[in-house]
C-alpha cells in the first residue's frame, strides 16, 4: 500500500462522498424546513435513510481500500512471529467470505425487492443494486488484499501494520 492512497481520493471513493454530500443537504434541508419553516418536507426522511445505507456501504468500501478497518493490532504484536502470516491469511479469507456472502445476499435481495419508494416513484431494487455494487467491490478489494499479503512476510505484515498506527496516530 502505497502512502497516497492514504490521503488522495480515489475513483472508487467518489460514489461515498457524493452520496454523503447529497445526505449533507437532505439533511440540511429537513432540519431548515421542520425548525426553520415549522413545515417539514416529507420525502427528506425517506431519502435520508437510503442515503444513509448508501453511504455506510461506499464508505466500507474507501476504508478496505485504504486499510482503515478497526482490527486487533495487538494480538499481531503478541503472538510468535511464526503465526503472524496465518493468522493474517485467516482473518483476509473471513473478509472474503463475510464480502461475498454478503453480496449473494444483496443480490438475492434486490431481486425480491419489487415494491417502490413512498415518497418518490423508484423502486427500491436500486438501493440494494447499488450495495450489491459495493460489496461486490469490497469482495475483489478483499481479494487483492489476501494475495498481496499472501506474498508478505511474517515480519513484513508486522512492519505494515506498524506503519499503518503510526500513519495513524500522524493523522
Amino acid at each position: 500500500m502505497n502512502d497516497n492512497s492514504r490521503t488522495s481520493i480515489h475513483w472508487i471513493d467518489l460514489p461515498g462522498l457524493i452520496l454523503f454530500i447529497a445526505l449533507a443537504a437532505i439533511v440540511l434541508l429537513q432540519f431548515l424546513s421542520r425548525y426553520i419553516l415549522n413545515d417539514s418536507i416529507a420525502w427528506t426522511e425517506e431519502i435520508a435513510r437510503y442515503l444513509l445505507m448508501g453511504v455506510a456501504y461506499a464508505g466500507s468500501v474507501t476504508a478496505l481500500r485504504r486499510g482503515g478497518h478497526i482490527f486487533l493490532e495487538v494480538i499481531y504484536r503478541r503472538i510468535s512471529l511464526n503465526n503472524v502470516k496465518p493468522l493474517a491469511i485467516m482473518v483476509d479469507l473471513v473478509s472474503v467470505a463475510f464480502h461475498g456472502a454478503l453480496c449473494v445476499l444483496s443480490i438475492a435481495l434486490a431481486l425480491q425487492a419489487d415494491r417502490r419508494m413512498i415518497s418518490i416513484d423508484l423502486p427500491k431494487s436500486i438501493i440494494y443494486w447499488f450495495i450489491a455494487a459495493c460489496l461486490v467491490v469490497a469482495t475483489f478489494l478483499s481479494l487483492r488484499a489476501f494475495f498481496q499479503r499472501a506474498s508478505l512476510s511474517n515480519q513484513d505484515i508486522l512492519d505494515q501494520i506498524e506503519k499503518s498506527t503510526q500513519d495513524e496516530e500522524a493523522a
